[in-house]
């Protein structure tokens, strides 16, 4: 039994409580196109009951855009980079299998397929690390309980939600 519960407590030892992992509650990522056409980026602080947004940028700590002045609001939703390593791995490993046939020894058709799927999964991922995929919402042209609800929901994605 004292076996037992001393590679209990060893093991526990090795996997410390979730909670000293846990981080502060990060806000949804914005790009806001403001009237003037300017842009801002950055992370949805809260939303003031006058459906103010308060951002934290890296040009502007605490920036607060009144709603009168935005003309786009995007929510930024991740990036592609799984998508692009797939399909880079497939494209590569088609290629390179083809290029391997191609030079008439079969012993190199394998590893053209591996090397052609290492080189464009890397590269797959890289171009789609680089591309976003955004939840897009025009201010203008909205009725007034369109754009309440849509701010209802930013105010659930905010670091602080509870913001007055």
């Amino acid at each position: 039994m004292k076996k037992i519960m001393t590679l209990i407590i060893g093991v526990s030892l090795l996997f410390p409580s979730g909670a000293l992992f846990a981080k502060e509650r990060r806000g949804v990522q914005l790009v806001i196109t403001k009237t003037d056409g300017t842009e801002i980026n950055g992370e949805l602080i809260g939303l003031k009951q006058d459906s103010t947004l308060i951002l934290e940028s890296s040009s502007r700590i605490g920036a607060s855009i009144d709603i009168s002045d935005i003309k786009v609001i995007k929510i930024v939703k991740g990036s592609n980079t799984g998508t692009g390593v797939l399909l880079g791995l497939v494209g590569g490993g088609v290629m390179g299998q083809a290029i391997g046939k191609g030079s008439g020894d079969m012993g190199l058709r394998p590893l053209g397929g591996i090397i052609g799927g290492l080189v464009g999964g890397l590269l797959g991922g890289v171009t789609g690390s680089s591309i976003y995929k955004y939840e897009t919402f025009q201010i203008k042209g909205k009725s007034q309980e369109q754009i309440q609800a849509f701010f209802e929901k930013l105010r659930t994605q905010a670091r602080s939600p509870e913001y007055q």
